[in-house]
């Protein structure tokens, strides 16, 4: 009876022995890297969520003939989550400035434009530029589509969701004055003007009604 030579036998077992050793040695270095890994995410601190904010407030200013507005985002204990302060602008007769919270938006007026910002976090959503420059009367539709008219301007504008201007409409033709009052039923919106015929003892109060559609004039009175 013939036996397989020893070297032979030794190689075998050596050979079978690294193969062991190798899948032990990863064994170790995945249980390793398990729990370095495990004891770094239990040591990274827990980041607290930032308060949203539930309420917004608005203050005008005025210093050295300039108007400007602070508007501040607070949380319900009260506290100040975010801030925007508009730019300086000349001050006049009529505010240049102007703050309307709609939903889970913050509009803020400031001259010829309108930047929206979010409510819970102040984050400026889009700006809306060229429009009037004082005294802005706006009014939403039940879509939030937002309409806009005011003083120094003879246009009514209507403005997307989105910041875009879908139309503007030249109401001069009645020579307005001021417009004081918008409102909207359906599809036509209406706004009431002061009336100025270049005669200071002539004062008239019209209106002018819109289809909200299109921009077009349907009524002068």
């Amino acid at each position: 009876m013939q036996y397989p030579p020893t070297t032979h036998l030794s190689e075998t077992f050596i050979r079978k022995e690294r193969v062991y050793m190798k899948k032990k040695i990863r064994q170790i270095l995945l249980t390793l890297l398990l729990f370095v890994f495990s004891i770094l995410i239990i040591s990274i601190p827990t980041q607290a969520a930032k308060p949203a904010a539930t309420t917004v407030k608005s203050k005008t200013s005025y210093a050295n003939s300039k108007e400007s507005m602070t508007v501040r985002g607070l949380d319900a204990k009260k506290k100040a989550v975010w801030k925007y302060v508009t730019k300086k602008y000349t001050a006049t007769e009529l505010p240049r400035t102007k703050c309307i919270v709609r939903k889970d938006k913050v509009y803020v007026f400031e001259s010829s434009k309108i930047v929206v910002l979010r409510k819970k976090d102040g984050k400026q959503l889009w700006t809306a530029k060229k429009i009037s420059p004082a005294g802005h009367l706006c009014k939403f539709d039940k879509n939030d589509n937002l309409y806009v008219t005011g003083y120094y301007d003879n246009y009514v504008y209507k403005i997307s969701t989105k910041g875009k201007i879908l139309w503007k409409t030249n109401a001069s033709k009645a020579n307005n004055y001021w417009p004081y009052k918008i409102s909207i039923s359906g599809n036509q919106m209406t706004i009431l003007y002061e009336m100025n015929d270049n005669d200071d003892s002539s004062e008239k109060t019209h209106k002018i009604v819109f289809n909200i559609k299109n921009g077009k004039i349907l009524k002068y009175s």
